[in-house]
């Protein structure tokens, strides 16, 4: 890496300790690997949650308070971790001792503005009360998004030197909230307006994130050009442009001690190579009262149910998946109307579709392992992991060509045998077509066998990317 320095992780959720969607997985391989790396100190701060408490050995370090303004003074505590080194906590049990991370049923949380700026301001506090400083703070999403502007506004002594990176996971999410909250970020009147933090007559914290951080980054190159494009941009797409000599796209990696199937735990029979799957699709076909059956065809999807992950593409088309020989295995929890309509399908052909509601990481890792073809027809797909886990685990993604899948999957020829995978552009039917497309491809084992075990031996590991955001911290503090 050359130089050392101070780097501070900041986010709402990170694995081992708490996940709800990919950016848990970057972020907890960032810290993994930086860890590993020559740096001075890498940090990772995170909200203490219920889930966290339950789960990790910690300890109370030091209560502090933070002020926004004369009415709002809130009281926190920094809580360390006992198994990971520079691993901090930000305690505050009103806003985070609660069953949900985020919110219940698919919604946030009403106080969600006051959460996630307590939880910003709140790790600046907790550093200058611990006297760490940090060359740099890497911010991930609109919950850590304000503070490169409280870094600026009110703690720029403290940290002299300090920059900021700020990583776009999903653009799809701001953090937008009711204008008459503005006064409770403790930010100057002046900054609600049309170049700062004001979006259509309410706060957006994401755009705090993009005009004041030092460099911005996202998980993939496809996607950090399409978010440039008013499809993809969510209206953000004009201020992006504005900003984009400081973003780059960095394509995330997976964590090759986590999904392996030469080792994974979950799974019935490891393997390396082709003939290994086959015991665990029989297995799974039993666990899920399928018919046990090797020569039909499994299509595995785990996904989060909603309208960005393409559900839509798949209800639509449903009616005539279930006519054909083939089953699909689903795993996944989000919208209400998703849930009705697969619970629906399922009972309508029990021994063909499998939906199982809620999140499993076992039946994730057994689903990866048992399916002849993964599912991903998403809308739009920053980077998406799933594709590069069903790699590893020799299953075929079937996917859209958006984001990262792009950067990730090629197209497969029947006649030359080149390319891992199927991409379809447009809707439903172009979706059916290369479903109808990997059946064929099932139907011929010598070329189905040979593309399992080319994929299985791609590479798409965490020391790519973190190679990548080393540079970037490098070019940052030159």
């Amino acid at each position: 890496m050359g130089k050392k320095y101070n780097i501070c992780l900041v986010s709402a959720e990170a694995v081992p300790f708490v996940k709800v969607g990919g950016m848990a997985d970057v972020v907890g391989a960032l810290y993994k690997y930086l860890k590993n790396k020559n740096i001075q100190n890498t940090y990772l701060f995170l909200p203490l949650y219920k889930k966290i408490k339950e789960k990790h050995k910690i300890e109370n370090i030091l209560p502090f308070e933070v002020k926004f303004f004369e009415n709002r003074v809130e009281k926190g505590f920094i809580v360390k971790s006992k198994d990971f080194p520079n691993v901090y906590f930000i305690k505050n049990d009103d806003y985070f001792n609660r069953d949900e991370i985020y919110g219940e049923s698919g919604t946030d949380y009403p106080d969600s503005l006051e959460r996630f700026s307590f939880f910003s301001k709140s790790v600046l506090e907790a550093l200058v009360s611990l006297r760490i400083n940090i060359d740099i703070f890497h911010c991930h999403d609109w919950h850590t998004s304000l503070l490169p502007l409280y870094l600026k506004l009110i703690y720029n002594k403290s940290f002299l030197k300090a920059k900021t990176i700020f990583t776009i996971h999903n653009l799809g999410y701001q953090g937008i909230f009711s204008a008459d909250k503005f006064p409770l970020l403790g930010i100057p009147w002046e900054y609600f307006n049309m170049d700062e933090l004001e979006f259509y007559g309410k706060i957006n914290f994401m755009k705090a994130g993009i005009i004041h951080s030092d460099k911005l980054t996202t998980v993939s190159p496809t996607y950090a050009k399409e978010i440039l494009t008013p499809e993809y941009g969510h209206n953000l797409d004009g201020l992006l442009r504005k900003y984009q000599n400081k973003l780059k796209g960095i394509l995330n990696g997976i964590d090759y001690q986590i999904w392996n199937p030469a080792f994974d735990p979950y799974i019935q029979k490891r393997y390396k190579k082709y003939k290994g799957k086959i015991a665990n699709k029989i297995s799974l076909q039993k666990k899920l009262s399928l018919n046990l059956d090797e020569e039909i065809p499994v299509f595995g999807m785990v996904t989060r149910l909603t309208e960005q992950k393409g559900i839509d593409y798949l209800t639509e088309i449903m009616e005539t998946l279930m006519l054909k020989d083939l089953q699909i295995i689903l795993l996944g929890d989000g919208e209400q109307k998703y849930i009705n309509e697969l619970s629906r399908w399922q009972k309508k052909f029990p021994e063909k579709l499998s939906f199982n509601l809620g999140f499993n990481e076992e039946l994730a890792h057994q689903i990866y392992a048992g399916s002849d073809f993964f599912l991903m027809p998403s809308k739009f797909e920053p980077c998406g992991l799933g594709q590069m886990i069903s790699f590893k685990y020799g299953t075929i993604p079937i996917a859209r060509k958006v984001g990262g899948l792009v950067d990730t999957i090629e197209e497969y020829n029947f006649e030359t045998e080149v390319g891992n995978g199927f991409l379809f552009e447009g809707e439903s039917r172009d979706f059916l077509a290369k479903i109808e497309q990997a059946l064929q491809l099932f139907k011929n084992k010598e070329k189905l066998e040979r593309l399992v075990n080319k994929v299985m031996n791609l590479e798409f590991s965490w020391r790519a990317s973190v190679k990548e955001y080393i540079k970037t911290y490098n070019e940052l503090m030159e």
